[in-house]
Formats: C-alpha cells, structure tokens, sequence
C-alpha cells in the first residue's frame, strides 16, 4: 500500500472539481444514519451480560456507523462506473458525504444529544413531593429550555404512544427551536477555530491526522488498499468472530470468543489493593487496529499512565489519603490540568502564525494563501469571537452571571482546542475526559456557597455538552478540511455543507429520540443511560441545592499537580531524545474510555514496536492493511448485527462496550 501523497503534493487551489453530489447524498442520508446510530446507541436490543443497546461507535475517535456507510457508498460507486459512468461519484463526492455523516453522528451522539434530550423534561417528570423540585429548583430554570408538560412528557417515559401529533410538537417545538440555534452557533465557532489552525498545523508543522488518514486510504483512486492480502486476513479474523459471538446471542449454546471487557478488580478484594477500582480487559480487534495508527511513544505511554494512575489510587488508600466522598486522588482533576496545558502548549507552537493572522486581520493585509483557507481569517476569527460571544449571552439570557458565562465557555473551548490538537497530532481512539467541564471546575474551584443558586441552576446546562467529549465535532471537522487538503480539494468548499449536517443532524437527532421515545418508551424499553442521564444532571444540581460546600481545594491542587507535571514530560521530552513518556499519554490515561482498550494500546504497542524494530517502515508499510482489517471486519459485521436486530427485532450482538 503506497503512503499518501504530501500535502504540497497535493495543494488545494480554486480550480478543483465539485462535490454537489456528494452534498446532496449527505443530506439524503444523514436522516438514515442519525436514525441508525440512535437505534443502535439508545433503542437497541443487543444481549450481553444483562446491558441492552449498543454498539456505541460514537464513544471511539472514528465512527463505525460512517465507516459502514463509506464503504457501501464506494461499492455502490463500483457499479455506477461499470453500469451508468455518467453517475459515478467522484473522490471530492464520497469524502464530502462521508464529512457531512460523521458531523451528523457527532451530534448524533451519546455525548451530545443522548444527554440534552433527557434533561430537557426531567425536572418536571421526576418533580415529587418529596424531592420538592417544583418549589426548590423549579423557579431557578429558564422555562425556554426544557419541556413542561407533563402529560405529554408522560408519553415519552413510558411509550406506546406517537410523537406524530399536534400537541406533542407544541409542547417539544420551542425548546428544539432553542437548543438547534444553539448547536448551529456552537458548530460555526469551532468551524471557524478550525479554520484558523488549518494550515500551520497541516502544512507548517504538517501534524499526521491518524484517523483521518483511515478514509484517505479507503478512497484511494488507486484502491491500493483493497488488493492487499493482509486486509482481507486481518478482515477475515474479526469478521469470524462477529459472526460467531453473534451467533451465540441467538443461540447460547453455541461457544463465542470473548473479546468484550472482563473486570479484573474482584481479584482483588482487600485493602489497598481494592482501591484500583474497576479495571476491565479487553482485545477489542477495532482497538488494536486504531491503536496500530498511533505512534509507538504514545502508544506505551496511553497504557503505563493508566497504571500510573492505578498506582496512585493503591498509594493514596495504604497510606490513608483516600477518604470516602472526598474524590481523592482528582485522577478526573489531573487529566483537566493535563488537557489544558496541551491546549496551551498547542497555542504557544502556534503562536507565530496565529499572530501574524491577527496582525492581517487588524491591518486589512490578507496573508499569501489566504484564499485556500475554508474561511478568510477575518471571518474566521470575528465568527469565532462572535460565537463565544453569543453562546455566553445564551446563558447569560437563561440567567447565568456573565463573569460565568464567559469563564465556562473560555474553558469549554480550550478543552475542545486541546482535543483537537491531540487528534491531529497523534489521534488517540478516544478522548473523554469525564467530569471535566466548566460545570464541575467552577463550581470545585470556587464552591456553591460563592456561585449561587440561580447560577447553578443555569450551569448546570452545561453538563449536556461537556459530560464527556469522546464525539466532540471540532476534531472531526478539522479532519475534513485536512482530508479535502491532502486531496486536492479546496476546503472551503466543506464549510456549508458541514454547517447543513451539523443543523439537520441536530434536527434528525430531535426525531429520532421523539420517534424511539413516544414508540419504546424511555423508561420502558430504551437504554437504561437515556434516563440516566437526566438524573446525573439534576440529580447533582439537587445536591448542590441542598448541601451548599466550600470551595474545593485539593481538587484545585490537584488540576496544578496534572498540569505542572505535563509541562515537565514535555519539557524532558523536547530536551531528550530517548525519553518515551508522552504528556499526551497522562492527559488520555485517566479517561473512562482508556479503561476499555487499554489492553488493546498494549497490544499494539508490542505489535508495532516489533514491527518497526525488526522490519523498518518497510514493514509497517505491509503490515498496515492488516490492521485496518482488523477495524473494517469489526466495523462492518458488529454493525450488521445492529442492522439484522433492527430488520427482524430480535436480540444482536454488540461489538463493542
């Protein structure tokens, strides 16, 4: 398989072919796979151990769902050329609807959507006497925001019902209205701070976007990839076990492979080795493929952070540090500090070019190149300016103090910033960071007694789009201008059609869990977290209510602790050659994801460091297409069985988590 051209190689200019068909096939199907990757994370029926729904492709960096749909595209492609040339797709078409899918499946996704349609009619389902809502919490939340009809919420919660109806729009319409100008606001603000970083980090420190790197291969004219042996071995390997695990589902007594997670911590059940807490092992095949995409310093350094912190966790219970309900040792703390000092640090590289922008756009001097950028530097930087700015009086509208408003979104974008450079740089399998949003910094760092209760009540909001950030849309559309870049086609023609699939996948999403929710039922047949998620939020902002506490301090401690020691591996990392800590690795380490495929990073790990210590790039060049195999053959059967539960209603088996 031969590497993908340079950039330079390559070069974006005015005159490059259009996409229109590609536009048209994304908006065409970004209702499909909306409505899939819903059923498939939320209304499932997969069976194993007890857990119901999945897979769950949008908690991994690169989507299966849109990966599937890449390749029936490119099959379909084959016939178009060899029946109706004339209708055939064109590169530009299939990266263009393959762009436009996976923004609709970021918005789509567990991480976004899954967690604000809940919260948006929980306060008044789960409203009683006892918890007293309607007099304590009530009043604090901004009524534009939420759905309060309760008859019609009713519907939802327990199904057998039809969101198809006048009523059930009126009542729902107005809060969709809002949170759609939201999500539309927030898209365009990060499509313009991707616009800014496009070139210096694409063709000044020329980052090697991993994953993106995944569809250049697919889509490749040559179709390289395709004639390799080892993809189909690799392929054929992950398949069998997706068939035969998937067969066990149906028929129990058949044997299965077990690739899922296994919880190693009842092993040890004393103190203080039962402080490791849960630590699953998994060989997801996908993992190991996407890990095979990483470099091997970050590889081992994914895999020995997560024990790093285990070790510390063990260290903190022996000597009597770790306290119950203190949170102690802020592992969720230290990664936030690790996360915004790659942000920084990614600014501070960056801050010739970025400044030379802003020098222009004051000057009214456009730079050289300037008319290849997906936006013109001034649009670019006032939209994202003007977005930060509109988000923050979003709240401030809903009643959050402004000083708040601003502080919250300022630390949104940084992690958002700093996520994207770890996905063009190294392009980790997931990035989650739970627990580490403005929400639950702001409200740590200075306590409930300081921020107020109408002020908690409007941030709480917040937890919707910074529960976690495994399908944060910024990454992915960087990765489609990098994409449009590296093949010669010009990437500001992505931006409306990213804008388009960024409102309508919000839209679809709306529809889809209205359809599934009025139909199944949330409380009655659709996955447990739907709800879930309505009661971490309000169940959280019922403790801040009721238990007013301080500010918390070693939790502060902690988010200094994680960031000074990132600033030391990368210091150590720029002045010696050998040092194989990554300060990426403790940033990614700590997450809940990395519980479920640290295995796999190992596993890589080994794989390519033998690879390249005994074979050279040469080597890794073959070996290649096998792991891709590996992603493909998981991809493609694990979400056929989703579509086989979905055609014939019966029980699947999931992949994955």
């Amino acid at each position: 398989m031969e590497p993908i051209a340079h950039p330079n190689q390559a070069a974006a200019t005015n005159k490059t072919p259009s996409a229109r068909r590609g536009v048209i096939l994304g908006l065409v199907l970004i209702p499909l796979n909306v409505f899939w990757v819903t059923y498939m994370e939320m209304a499932g029926t997969s069976v194993h151990g007890g857990s119901t729904a999945g897979p769950y492709p949008t908690t991994f960096s690169l989507f299966a769902n849109v990966i599937c749909l890449l390749l029936a595209l490119m099959l379909l492609n084959v016939f178009l050329q060899r029946r109706a040339p004339r209708w055939a797709l064109s590169r530009p078409d299939l990266v263009t609807a393959y762009a436009m899918l996976v923004l609709s499946t970021a918005v789509a996704s567990v991480d976004f959507m899954d967690v604000l349609v809940p919260m948006l009619g929980h306060p008044t389902r789960f409203a009683t006497p006892e918890n007293q809502w309607a007099t304590k919490m009530h009043p604090l939340l901004p009524r534009w925001w939420g759905v309060w009809n309760a008859e019609v919420l009713n519907g939802w919660y327990e199904g057998a019902s039809t969101p198809y109806t006048w009523r059930v729009l009126r009542a729902w319409g107005p809060a969709i209205g809002v949170w759609t100008a939201f999500i539309a606001v927030m898209l365009f603000t990060m499509l313009c701070l991707a616009s800014l970083v496009r070139r210096s980090w694409m063709e000044h420190e020329r980052l090697s976007y991993p994953i993106a790197s995944v569809p250049l291969h697919l889509t490749d004219r040559n179709a390289a990839v395709f004639r390799s042996r080892a993809l189909w071995i690799g392929f054929g390997i992950t398949a069998a076990i997706n068939l035969v695990n998937g067969i066990n589902v149906l028929v129990p007594s058949f044997p299965r492979i077990y690739v899922r997670l296994t919880d190693l911590s009842p092993f040890f059940p004393f103190p203080p080795w039962n402080a490791i807490g849960w630590t699953p092992i998994s060989f997801y095949p996908f993992a190991i493929g996407l890990g095979y995409l990483l470099p091997v310093d970050l590889l081992f350094s994914s895999w020995f952070f997560y024990f790093f912190y285990k070790a510390e966790r063990v260290l903190s219970r022996a000597l009597g540090w770790m306290q119950p309900g203190t949170g102690f040792p802020y592992v969720e703390q230290q990664c936030f500090g690790a996360y915004v000092v790659v942000a920084l640090m990614a600014l501070w590289g960056s801050r010739r070019y970025l400044g030379a922008v802003v020098a222009g756009v004051l000057g009214g001097k456009p730079m050289p190149g300037e008319e290849r950028e997906p936006l013109r530097y001034r649009w670019a930087l006032g939209g994202a300016l003007g977005g930060y700015l509109l988000l923050s009086l979003f709240f401030v509208a809903g009643g959050l103090s402004p000083w708040l408003a601003l502080a919250g979104f300022g630390i949104y974008f940084l992690v958002a910033f700093g996520i994207t450079r770890m996905r063009a740089e190294l392009g980790p399998p997931a990035h989650d960071l739970h627990n580490g949003g403005p929400d639950y910094i702001l409200v740590g760092a200075l306590g409930t007694q300081l921020i107020g209760s109408k002020n908690l009540a409007v941030l709480n909001y917040f937890w919707w789009f910074n529960r976690a950030y495994r399908s944060l849309p910024m990454p992915n559309q960087l990765e489609a201008f990098y994409i449009a870049g590296r093949m010669g086609y010009r990437p500001g023609k992505l931006v409306l059609p990213l804008m388009l699939a960024g409102v309508l996948g919000a839209l679809c999403s709306f529809w889809a869990y209205l359809h599934f929710g009025y139909t199944l039922g949330a409380r009655a047949q659709m996955a447990g977290h739907v709800v879930g998620f309505g009661w971490e939020a309000f169940g959280r902002l019922d403790s801040w209510l009721s238990t007013p506490t301080p500010a918390n301090l070693p939790a502060a401690r902690a988010i200094g602790f994680g960031a000074g020691l990132s600033l030391l591996l990368y210091w150590l990392r720029l002045r010696l050659a050998w040092w194989p800590f990554h300060p990426l690795g403790l940033a990614l380490a700590g997450s809940w994801s990395m519980n479920t495929v640290w295995l796999p990073m190992l596993l890589a790990w080994v794989a390519k460091l033998l690879v390249l210590r005994y074979g050279g790039l040469r080597l890794h060049r073959r070996t290649l297409p096998f792991f891709l195999g590996l992603i493909l053959g998981d991809f493609t059967v694990g979400c056929g069985w989703a579509v086989a539960g979905w055609a014939f209603q019966i029980p699947y088996y999931s992949f994955q988590q």
